[in-house]
């Protein structure tokens, strides 16, 4: 091929200076010019020929002589409409000088881009120009189609490449590369350039950069597991314990969201936002865990009936409360350590049952703490009837149900428990006259009268 060339360029050298040179496009839409024969002599008014690609050239078709990387968007300079590009040599040694014309509107759905091939030859070149459209995703680039156009027997080639307008709406530059072959079928190409320009139909995507509204969080307990509330539809809300974050989750279409946290303390605050999908921030929202939890049972030390004052422990700061059936005996607060001390309004019967419960500063009450009132009174001193040196027993009255004792100095000599009408007697040895008789009265809770002393006649 380059000898056929050789040999023809030399039989039209005289030509190359009086033909005026004629432009070779590319078209994407109808059919594309029928090629010509490169061994025609006649001027050439149309030899545009475009070939559209939509997969890669092979890889191994490269320049030799640029060290360029075609996938690094920094290898490719930006030029504007107009500007001359870069001068490239093909096999022929052939020089030509490459311009960027524009990228203007082609119809409702194309762009025209176009690039303008001036060699010094028509005919002794590299016929083929490639030139290969890139889209840039981060620092690297994809590849997005080519097209081809064959310049034989043109000086200057102006090449139209008519590409999908949607096919680059994201792209704010396309990114070029131009490469010289003397055949389709070249493995490699000659030279390449590499440069970019920018893209008149690029949509800017619309960035959000209105924070979200503060998001809405239900009450929390000190029982809860899960969070819930409203925020911007498709958003994520998180909470956070101070620095760290407990829980996220995303807000459904409807702007309702709900995740689940671990159990946390009464009176822990909690901080909410709110993130959308670009980034950014919602203020915060800060929550105090409520108290649901209620206190335990208080602990209340014995109450005598011979006692108005109540001592016991409880949760901190709780108020106490003593109740006989439904009727308030007595009210108090714990101390920051759970103490407490209550005056009952009066002392209470023994067997009576009091029931005391604390409640917490949230208002939560505990369960019931049940009490008896214990016996902690002496029975009354008994009274004695006469004994003398022939009775066989000793009567009198004393508190009913208590147990009557008869002692001789630290002998047991009688005992008896008093009826139902106060009244006993209790069956003794005769004893001499003048001997002295001790007589004492114990209740079923061991509490001991005092002692009645009395002489045998």
């Amino acid at each position: 091929m380059k000898a056929f060339k050789t040999l023809f360029s030399s039989l039209v050298v005289v030509c190359l200076f009086i033909i005026i040179p004629s432009v070779a496009f590319g078209q994407t839409n109808g059919e594309p010019e029928k090629p010509i024969s490169k061994s025609s002599s006649l001027p050439i008014k149309s030899i545009g020929k475009t070939i559209i690609k939509t997969t890669p050239q092979s890889p191994l078709i490269k320049s030799t002589l640029k060290s360029q990387s075609y996938t690094d968007v920094a290898d490719y300079p930006l030029v504007t409409a107009g500007q001359y590009v870069d001068l490239l040599l093909d096999s022929y040694y052939t020089y030509h000088d490459i311009y960027f014309g524009s990228v203007s509107n082609y119809s409702s759905d194309k762009m025209d881009i176009q690039v303008t091939d001036s060699s010094d030859y028509a005919y002794y070149k590299d016929t083929i120009t490639t030139i290969e459209f890139y889209k840039s995703y981060g620092s690297t680039l994809s590849f997005a189609g080519y097209t081809q156009f064959d310049t034989y027997g043109s000086y200057n080639s102006n090449l139209h490449s008519y590409v999908t307008k949607s096919d680059f709406s994201n792209q704010p530059y396309i990114y070029i590369r131009l490469g010289l072959a003397d055949t389709i079928y070249d493995t490699y190409y000659s030279d390449t350039t590499l440069f970019k320009v920018k893209n008149p139909y690029y949509v800017a995507p619309v960035v959000d950069t209105t924070p979200p509204a503060k998001p809405y969080v239900s009450a929390i307990s000190d029982k809860d597991t899960t969070v819930s509330g409203t925020a911007e539809a498709n958003s994520t809300v998180y909470a956070k314990l101070g620095t760290t974050t407990i829980g996220s989750g995303k807000a459904d279409s409807a702007g309702n969201y709900s995740f689940t946290i671990s159990t946390q303390k009464a009176g822990t605050i909690l901080t909410f936002y709110a993130q959308d999908a670009a980034g950014n921030k919602s203020g915060t929202v800060s929550v105090k865990v409520a108290d649901k939890t209620p206190p335990a049972k208080p602990t209340v030390y014995s109450v005598g009936d011979n006692q108005t004052i109540v001592n016991g422990k409880t949760e901190a700061n709780a108020k106490v409360t003593i109740k006989l059936g439904t009727t308030v005996l007595g009210q108090g607060t714990a101390s920051s350590t759970g103490d407490f001390i209550i005056k009952l309004s009066a002392a209470q019967k023994a067997d009576t049952t009091l029931t005391i419960y604390a409640t917490d500063l949230a208002g939560n009450q505990s369960s019931g703490t049940i009490l008896k009132v214990l016996d902690k009174t002496p029975p009354a001193t008994p009274t004695v009837n006469k004994v003398t040196y022939l009775s066989k027993s000793v009567t009198g009255t004393g508190e009913k149900g208590s147990t009557i004792y008869i002692y001789k100095g630290t002998t047991l000599i009688g005992k008896a428990t008093v009826d139902s009408y106060g009244k006993y007697t209790a069956t003794i040895n005769l004893q001499t006259k003048g001997s002295t008789l001790e007589v004492i009265s114990m209740d079923k809770a061991y509490n001991q009268s005092k002692s009645v002393y009395v002489t045998v006649y």
